[in-house]
């Protein structure tokens, strides 16, 4: 639950980190419109993603869980000019507003974005012949986290950057608190923490801001 202290840490970011209007406006109010305003990343989360992508000047981006289009706009912002960005959205109204506004920043910013529908267990083995990637964001099913990661060992080059939205599910993964989330997926993210904790593979840190966000770097082969 949300408290007062959260709304004015909330309300500070906004005035204190710059957004990318009207793309961004666009896309929050899309998110409303769908009833899911709540889970788009907030402005400080977004900050922090485009950050670390321009921290090493990336090119070649994959974002599972498009949603509205708001995280895709500030990996897009991030990239280099002439990078891509191939996002994917299980729910076609979402991916149709989504390519609307993307394709407009993309030609404004001088990027390039496919947005590409249906379940991306399925739809990210298309992407394996254009790998390798330099950066992956998971934000998608929940339980198929895993699945996502497996696929990402195979196509993230050694050094690229993978950052996952939500990976404490709202304290499920470390406390007994009542969720929505189901026992399935609490184990399947347990596991995705633990497996990015290998120091074999991942070279991992944990953002602890309120849904949890896991930062990693691949580690050279």
């Amino acid at each position: 639950m949300r408290t007062e202290q959260d709304h004015l840490l909330s309300e500070y970011l906004e005035k204190l980190v710059s957004g990318l209007q009207p793309f961004e406006k666009q896309t929050r109010e899309a998110a409303l419109s769908f009833g899911l305003n709540g889970i788009s990343l907030s402005r400080g989360e977004a900050h922090v993603l485009r950050w670390l992508i321009q921290s090493k000047s990336l090119k070649k981006a994959v974002e599972i869980g498009t949603l509205t289009g708001l995280s895709g706009l500030y990996i897009l912002d991030a990239l280099q000019e002439g990078g891509t960005l191939w996002t994917l959205e299980k729910n076609e109204e979402h991916a149709n507003v989504a390519e609307s506004i993307l394709k407009k920043f993309a030609t404004e910013t001088k990027k390039n974005v496919e947005v590409i529908r249906g379940d991306a267990r399925l739809t990210l083995q298309k992407l394996n012949t254009m790998g390798p990637y330099d950066f992956i964001f998971i934000d998608g099913n929940k339980a198929a986290y895993c699945d996502y990661l497996i696929w990402a060992e195979q196509n993230l080059s050694p050094g690229g950057l993978l950052i996952a939205d939500n990976v404490f599910l709202s304290g499920s993964v470390y406390s007994s608190i009542k969720s929505n989330f189901s026992e399935k997926q609490i184990s399947v993210m347990q596991k995705f923490n633990e497996r990015l904790m290998d120091s074999s593979i991942w070279r991992g840190a944990l953002i602890p801001t309120r849904e949890g966000l896991f930062v990693a770097e691949k580690m050279p082969i």
